[in-house]
């Protein structure tokens, strides 16, 4: 991104006051009148006129609210079916990829259910609500970005080119979103920033609407700046931006791909800053080529040229302050029935004037009075109500019931209908007069959808892991861009690459899915029921559908018995874990085998070691033996050796003898 010199930003804050003073200009009798009607419901005494309260001074204003009802009707049924982002891959290949987009955009709805309930509320009540798609990075300490749908709590923040209100949603070229500031709070939070005109200053415009004595208005601009772009397509029949092959035409070239016919298109690229009146503060890096600030509208209409969204309120505000007035009225004269005087002349209640006064408060049993010429005091009848004040609350909630098309049946109230059939035709009423509601719905989060299919190649960009959602709501993570050589071709091929196809959205309507399995629940029991053979072949899918502790795990039992059967066609996670289930008892057996012939040859092994044993104790045996008998040779010479000593030994002694001289 780069930075705007100091007259670029001054062109820009001149180009946003402008464009602001058109937009309020252009909304401003919407937004009065959906204020009026929020208002009406949510503001305590918003029911009343000003007027009306200042003629009933010290009488009742009580407030009967009946519109509240409807609104909380419609807004509940259809927080019980939001509608849903699908997504089609456009050409041949694309589906799998389409299926991680579209599991990647319910991850996101999912976690900004609540910007659709608000605005679908204020929507439904006044005729305008909205909600912002942002990107941020997923942690302080992450350079990854997600997608994010914001909830905008107040939608009079929000300023639309008005170029909507006659065309596309798409072709807003602005948006602001705004909020005025304490000073001490700005300048805290930009304390190098203007906070004030100065004396000698000449506004112009609108501009002290933006600094003004004690706050100053900030502001989210964001603009759509056209630009020119070159588009080429490849021999392949694949369409890309010049831009994008310039670095590597040659190589591409080199691979026999060449660039066939051209076009020159004026595309969209979005800018988002935050500025005051006086100077931009910020310059936001952000993606896409649409403004992520998306309108919910009520009922609309155009009357000569004059653009009109209302809500369910406002035509039935009449209705309901008729009610108000009829019941208030009512209760005002049955709370005064017994507080009709006495009639009485003074000398009647001579001595007693203290009783008489704290009589409507006292509960004394005893009530004392003179007789003035033989008469007492006494009670005019008291003030009957009037059947024409019933008659009128009666007709004024029949009003209210019309103009809201939410009657007794949608209600759950008992009406005039008795039969099943009867009450849901009468449900169906009021669904369908209040269809538009969910028709605006449907374009807003349709629209939403194009801006995420738009966002997601430029913020998911990268190899990393991404968690997705599948229709029931199941959690899986997926690898995304991930670069992996192909050993056929020997080049780098991208594995659900997010940059790559192009693709459809298409928003459905309908029960959520928790509803839809308590409804496929019942009906199979009811089926089962009738016809027990079948459960055989749908056990694993009701139990599936039972919101029970330890479902799964039946079902995945049932699903074994089941496949194992011949009743169920294993998916491919079964298929998988049968392969894989498979090849391990091969591998057992396969160990099995070996570990038998390694117990034969161990068998072998261990006769052949004790044969040798054995002959290797025979062997020591016979050299004992032989030994022994060496020995006893040796003992044998050694004697007759001896014996040839002492003879020896004895002929020498003899002959010694023979040759001495005899003594005399």
């Amino acid at each position: 991104m780069v930075n705007k010199s100091k007259k670029q930003r001054q062109a820009i804050i001149d180009e946003a006051l402008d464009r602001f003073d058109i937009a309020a200009d252009a909304w401003e009798d919407v937004y009065q009148a959906a204020l009026d009607d929020i208002s009406f419901v949510d503001e305590e005494d918003g029911q009343w006129d000003p007027s009306a309260k200042m003629a009933r001074v010290n009488r009742p204003c009580l407030t009967f609210d009946k519109v509240s009802g409807a609104v909380d009707q419609i807004v509940g049924q259809q927080l019980q079916m939001l509608p849903g982002v699908k997504v089609r891959g456009a050409e041949e290949g694309d589906s799998d990829t389409a299926e991680i987009f579209e599991g990647l955009i319910r991850q996101i709805e999912q976690r900004g259910n609540r910007a659709y309930k608000t605005a679908f509320k204020f929507a439904v009540k006044g005729g305008w609500g909205c909600w912002m798609i942002d990107h941020d990075y997923v942690d302080d300490i992450s350079m990854d970005q997600e997608i994010i749908i914001r909830e905008i709590k107040n939608p009079f923040s929000i300023l639309l080119d008005p170029i909507i209100q006659v065309q596309d949603l798409k072709e807003a070229r602005y948006g602001f979103m705004f909020e005025d500031m304490e000073k001490d709070e700005f300048e805290r939070l930009y304390p190098k920033a203007k906070s004030g005109l100065g004396e000698d200053f000449s506004s112009t415009g609108n501009l002290r609407s933006w600094v003004g004595e004690e706050s100053i208005r900030v502001a989210d601009y964001f603009r759509i700046v056209p630009e020119e772009r070159r588009l080429v397509q490849l021999s392949t029949g694949e369409v890309v931006d010049y831009e994008e092959i310039e670095p590597i035409i040659d190589e591409l070239n080199f691979k026999g791909v060449t660039l066939g016919r051209e076009r020159v298109i004026e595309g969209r690229r979005l800018e988002r800053y935050k500025i005051t009146g006086l100077e931009v503060l910020e310059e936001y890096e952000c993606v896409g080529r649409y403004i992520p600030l998306i309108p919910l509208f009520g009922k609309t209409t155009n009357v000569d040229g004059t653009f009109i969204s209302r809500g369910i309120v406002r035509k039935a505000k009449d209705a309901q302050r008729m009610y108000n007035y009829s019941r208030s009225t009512q209760i005002e004269v049955t709370a005064l029935q017994p507080k009709q005087p006495l009639m009485a002349t003074p000398a009647m209640i001579k001595g007693h004037e203290e009783r008489y006064r704290n009589l409507m408060t006292s509960n004394d049993p005893v009530l004392l009075f003179n007789f003035d010429n033989g008469q007492k005091p006494f009670r005019e009848p008291p003030a009957q109500p009037s059947p024409a004040l019933l008659t009128e609350s009666q007709i004024s909630a029949d009003d209210i019931k019309s103009t809201t098309g939410i009657y007794d049946a949608s209600l759950g109230a008992r009406s005039n209908e008795t039969s099943g059939r009867a009450i849901r035709e009468r449900q169906l009423q009021g669904n369908i007069a209040n269809f538009e509601f969910v028709d605006e719905l449907v374009s807003s989060i349709s629209y939403t959808g194009e801006i995420m299919i738009d966002m997601i190649p430029k913020i998911y960009d990268t190899e990393r892991q991404i968690r997705i959602l599948g229709p029931d709501d199941a959690e899986e993570v997926k690898q995304i861009n991930k670069p992996v050589l192909d050993l056929q071709t020997g080049e780098t091929v991208i594995i659900n690459d997010l940059n790559r196809g192009h693709y459809d959205i298409k928003v459905t309507t309908g029960p959520s899915f928790s509803t839809r399995r308590t409804e496929t629940a019942e009906q199979l029991g009811t089926l089962f029921g009738q016809n027990p053979q079948m459960a055989q072949l749908g056990a694993d899918i009701y139990f599936k559908a039972l919101d029970l502790v330890g479902a799964d795990e039946l079902v995945e039992r049932v699903r074994k018995q089941g496949i194992k059967a011949g009743i169920i066609e294993p998916n491919d996670d079964e298929k998988q874990q049968m392969d894989q289930s498979q090849q391990m008892e091969m591998q057992i057996k396969q160990q099995a085998m070996q570990m038998e012939m390694a117990m034969k040859q161990a068998e072998i092994a261990n006769e052949q070691a004790a044969a040798k044993e054995k002959e290797s104790k025979t062997l020591l045996n016979q050299v004992k033996a032989q030994v022994e008998q060496m020995e006893l040779a040796q003992a044998q010479q050694d004697m007759q050796a001896q014996q040839i000593a002492q003879q020896r030994l004895r002929q020498t002694l003899g002959m010694m003898n023979a040759q001495r001289p005899p003594f005399n």
